[in-house]
């Protein structure tokens, strides 16, 4: 009887010893969902908490909802760069797209003539741009080898858009191969797998199981290909929006592109909740991190709500304001913050959620935005500068871009004076206030400057064959309808109206001697060597 109970006893103390192995990883999980061109008004939920003009009405994303409501929704949330590669970039390096030089959209090469070939289209501009990188530069750590340094197994699904030999050869364990947009757009014909948003989601989820079965800690990218363009959805979701007479009444072009990213917004919705669905069945989900954001904005139709300038490509609000949500360990539930925080900021803070010192990261601009997440000292974040840089033609022109609070200043380089905006009561740049504050703008165009000469940026030369009869960007001409800030606030729109006010630019608009100036200071600048620049 005594050797029978002592062997219980045995039996029981293996047991408990097994489970405490069984269950021993105490490193949180790290899940994120990177969706493709959605603006920052992309969701159902506002990200501007009381400004319908900061969420989509004709949108049904009840599992990107639940993100932010069960954890906290970032309002100023900015993606790295105003387009795809750049910006994929930056959030798998940490670096900005000026630090890493791939400030295009990138090809299958060292460098990507692709898009220097623009320049065809700007032919005798005052400056003409240099040739990015066009792939990951394979000296460069990813999300993968420092998360790798920490014991996670790590995978990538989806599009992936920055070349370098595709996820693997950049530290990845598992991905579905070196894919950027036609994976997920003409080479996608299976009408139940619109834009392959069913089969990444179940490659995720199988990744996902094997890694609890093993009780390993892991991270797993998700990069949606919705919703940038040739958009796919299931043709029952697509009818859904189709027949909405309030979308149909919007005319045939606004509708179709309502109907259609919408459609695809659902689909890809729907498949993030088979995600969080497994992380609950698995058990896993009070030690996992969801983070969803956006790789750059869009200037997509929202009725007469949307307030943000430009959208894809430019380095204005609507080309690189997000829409952003986390949850997990130590978020309070429905939270919101108003900081800035930048795309490049995922890959340290990735770290330090898997135990990693960011002090020891070499050359890297973000920061870990934890403390913002979990409600600890953020003094650090109210001013901090933020650092944006797109020195090409393509879709727009070369310009930089430093956001330091709510300022923000442009440095289009054809010009030849910044422009300074106050996002806090002008958040569609729709005012210049240089003149009103030439010395903040001083500032702020020389911490530009100095930061572009410590990292060694690409930057736009002056051209030898610059025309008198090039039309030069004009910042005024091109603003669309914004709106006006009351006290710093979005007003509310009127309840079925969804009416803003026009902000009248005539007064802005820029002076024949403000051109002849930017034609003068391009002259001058001919002859500067690649130091001087």
């Amino acid at each position: 009887m005594k050797l029978n109970m002592k062997s219980t006893l045995l039996t029981v103390a293996a047991s408990l010893l097994i489970g405490s192995v069984v269950h021993a990883n105490t490193k949180p999980n790290i899940v994120f969902i990177l969706v493709d061109d959605m603006p920052w008004y992309g969701t159902a939920t506002m990200q501007q908490e009381g400004y319908g003009g900061s969420a989509m009405k004709w949108r049904n994303t009840p599992n990107i909802d639940a993100i932010g409501s069960q954890g906290m929704i970032f309002a100023n949330a900015y993606s790295s760069a105003g387009m795809c590669a750049p910006s994929r970039c930056s959030i798998q390096t940490g670096k900005t797209a000026g630090r890493t030089r791939f400030s295009g959209n990138g090809n299958f090469g060292d460098s990507c003539t692709f898009e220097v070939n623009y320049i065809e289209k700007a032919k005798g501009a005052p400056y003409l741009e240099p040739e990015p990188m066009g792939s990951l530069n394979p000296k460069f750590k990813t999300i993968a080898h420092v998360l790798k340094e920490q014991g996670y197994a790590t995978a990538h699904f989806g599009k992936w858009h920055v070349y370098g030999g595709g996820p693997e050869a950049c530290g990845y364990d598992e991905s579905d191969g070196e894919t950027s947009n036609e994976e997920g757009g003409k080479m996608n014909t299976d009408p139940r797998d619109p834009k392959k948003i069913f089969s990444m989601t179940r490659n995720s989820i199988d990744f996902i199981e094997r890694q609890a079965k093993a009780d390993k800690p892991f991270f797993v990218q998700i990069s949606h290909y919705a919703e940038h363009n040739q958009q796919q959805s299931l043709p029952e979701t697509l009818k859904k929006y189709t027949s909405n007479p309030e979308i149909k009444a919007l005319g045939n072009s606004a509708a179709r592109e309502v109907a259609t990213h919408c459609a695809a917004i659902e689909d890809m919705d729907t498949s993030i909740g088979m995600v969080l669905k497994k992380l609950e069945e698995l058990g896993i989900s009070d030690n996992t991190y969801v983070v969803f954001t956006s790789d750059n904005g869009k200037g997509l139709y929202n009725g007469s709500d949307r307030i943000l300038r430009g959208g894809k490509w430019w380095l204005w609000e609507g080309g690189i304001r997000v829409p952003m949500s986390m949850k997990g360990p130590g978020i309070t539930a429905g939270s919101r913050n108003s900081l800035n925080v930048v795309g490049y900021d995922f890959m340290p803070t990735f770290y330090e959620l898997a135990g990693g010192d960011v002090a020891r990261l070499e050359n890297v601009d973000g920061v870990s935005i934890m403390p913002i997440a979990k409600g600890g000292n953020v003094d650090g974040f109210k001013d901090r500068s933020l650092f944006f840089h797109y020195p090409h033609h393509r879709n727009a022109t070369p310009h930089s871009v430093i956001i330091k609070g709510h300022y923000k200043l442009f440095n289009f380089y054809e010009l030849p004076e910044p422009y300074l905006y106050d996002l806090k009561k002008d958040i569609g740049e729709g005012t210049n206030i240089t003149k009103q504050m030439p010395e903040k703008a001083q500032r702020m165009k020389s911490e530009l400057d100095v930061y572009h000469t410590r990292i060694d940026a690409l930057l736009p030369k002056p051209n030898p064959n610059a025309s008198d009869s090039y039309v030069l960007f004009d910042p005024v001409v091109k603003v669309p309808p914004v709106c006006d800030l009351v006290d710093g606030k979005l007003p509310k729109l009127d309840k079925g109206k969804g009416t803003i006010p026009d902000v009248d630019q005539s007064k802005e608009k820029m002076s024949k001697e403000d051109k002849k100036k930017a034609r003068a200071e391009a002259r001058k600048n001919k002859g500067k060597n690649k130091n001087e620049q």
